[in-house]
């Protein structure tokens, strides 16, 4: 039974606005078969979108690169113009790296610069922002949102959605004590445990049928954030919501191209259907992804491993300085083929 408010399945999913800004509709074709895509974050939150990226866009057809500004974390907190420097550093470099697009896996950046990215980078910028508000304006009536504290300064979701439909009741919660809980691997304790019960009581008080996980950090938490709700509040993985968007796009251009398959088509959609119907998914894996990180190689792959359940392949060093670099630092060859590509500071598989 769908929860009070809620629509059950996608309904005109084909449709979801993939840009925080309405008058910018990114097309949803940027990404299609085969693509190389570039995502960031300020450190290992973005993880749990390139996750939901990996499992659901297929791992023979899409590789990825991967940057986690961890020097800098977090960003929640800082100025306007700090995050504007910071991510233009991020995607100038990571359009340098055979990438067909580009995911801001970090809401905050969304928030600060997303409009100025989308005028000025050289490929392609989508984020989780507009796709999130398409979809709960149209299933939901009240609806929380917790995120970092310049996400909910800036207003980002509660604007998206009040684009869509200004009748939605929309709560914003700065949560900043979460992400440097996750980034030192304490998601799972009783700080984490005290932290979530100020926030699931709030979202309780204001009765929220839906609670949209605004940073891309707080997924690893979402179990306990679930618990601590007690299954009233349906929780929204905005990145679960991005992967199938992509997907479906893809697979509705593919039946356009191969009108022969059509029974092939209508399985993917049933699945993207069923699937559409659980908006968390953290049994998803990472795989085909090249790995960067400003801060700690082995620290982050050892927080990573705590978050994600499972060892990334390899986890990549690049200083802050090199991000002004301009010359690629994975071949178009080896982006393709090779997860274990070495670099500087490399940190290798566990064997």
């Amino acid at each position: 039974m769908p929860l009070p408010g809620h629509k059950a399945g996608f309904k005109g999913r084909q449709g979801l606005d993939l840009s925080v800004n309405k008058n910018y509709q990114t097309d949803k074709d940027a990404i299609g078969q085969g693509a190389r895509i570039g995502l960031f974050d300020s450190g290992l939150g973005g993880l749990s979108v390139l996750r939901q990226l990996s499992s659901r866009l297929g791992a023979s057809a899409h590789s990825f690169v991967y940057v986690g500004d961890t020097a800098r974390c977090p960003y929640g907190d800082r100025s306007a113009g700090e995050i504007s420097h910071f991510v233009s550093q991020i995607v100038g470099w990571i359009s340098n790296q055979t990438v067909d697009s580009i995911v801001i896996a970090c809401n905050t950046s969304a928030a600060v610069a997303g409009d100025e990215l989308r005028k000025t980078a050289s490929v392609p910028v989508i984020d989780l922002i507009g796709v999130t508000a398409d979809f709960v304006a149209a299933n939901f009536n009240r609806v929380g949102v917790i995120a970092t504290s310049t996400t909910v300064r800036r207003k980002a979701f509660s604007k998206a959605i009040h684009d869509r439909d200004s009748h939605k009741h929309v709560t914003e919660i700065a949560c900043p004590d979460l992400v440097p809980l996750i980034e030192r691997g304490l998601g799972d304790s009783k700080e984490m445990d005290a932290a979530l019960k100020k926030y699931s009581d709030k979202l309780l008080k204001e009765s929220a049928e839906a609670v949209i996980l605004g940073c891309t950090h707080f997924p690893f938490v979402d179990a306990a954030l679930s618990r601590l709700l007690s299954g009233r509040v349906q929780l929204i993985d905005p990145a679960v919501l991005l992967a199938d968007a992509i997907a479906q796009s893809i697979a509705n251009t593919n039946a356009h191209i191969n009108s022969g398959i059509e029974n092939q088509q209508a399985a993917l959609t049933a699945d993207i259907d069923t699937k559409s119907k659980t908006y968390t998914n953290s049994s998803a894996k990472i795989s085909r992804s090249h790995i960067y990180t400003t801060g700690d190689p082995s620290r982050f792959r050892e927080t990573a491993k705590i978050c994600l359940g499972y060892p990334l392949d390899t986890v990549n060093g690049i200083t802050v300085d090199e991000l002004t670099m301009t010359q690629p630092a994975i071949s178009l060859v080896d982006h393709a083929v090779n997860t274990n590509t070495v670099t500087p500071n490399m940190v290798p598989a566990a064997t």
